[in-house]
């Protein structure tokens, strides 16, 4: 059954280390205490703040992802190209979309693609704090990578970011 499976493995160092130093940090337990504090409420400040808090939680996984030497190295193994999908259904806006080719596949005809939504809940985060960790995913797989930067909430009310994805 897909949904009902016992887990098996272990995270890798890295991602446990990760874990470890979150709930180390007095300043990120405070962050996850407000944050707490935030969700039962129901006001626009307080829906602004747990954003912030939100957006700010993100950012040291960004950087880790970043300054990956695994994922530095497949930077410069593929070529980066960008276009933009036109959309109306939330005004008049162009969905950024970077492509992440493999240099070996570079004269290849067909080719598979891989389209990507970046994470963050559709609140926090941004298709280029993703970039080098979909580029190695291109050169490992074998495939184009479409990361498509959609706009996040609560600047673009849902549905609007979950259509700029797939409309």
């Amino acid at each position: 059954d897909l949904f009902h499976f016992k887990p098996a493995g272990q995270p890798d160092d890295d991602v446990r280390e990760m874990e470890e130093a979150d709930f180390s940090d007095p300043e990120a337990m405070k962050m996850y205490e407000r944050s707490a504090e935030l969700q039962q409420k129901d006001d626009e400040e307080s829906n602004k703040e747990f954003v912030a808090l939100l957006r700010a939680a993100c950012a040291p996984y960004a950087d880790v992802l970043k300054s990956s030497p695994k994922f530095k190295e497949s930077v410069e193994k593929t070529i980066t190209t960008s276009l933009t999908v036109p959309t109306s259904h939330d005004g008049d806006f162009d969905v950024p979309v970077e492509v992440y080719t493999p240099k070996d596949l570079e004269s290849e005809p067909k080719r598979v693609a891989y389209i990507y939504a970046h994470g963050g809940g559709g609140v926090a985060m941004c298709a280029a704090d993703f970039d080098p960790m979909l580029k190695h995913c291109a050169v490992e797989l074998g495939v184009v990578v479409f990361n498509v930067d959609y706009r996040i909430a609560p600047e673009t009310k849902c549905p609007n970011n979950v259509k700029d994805f797939y409309e």
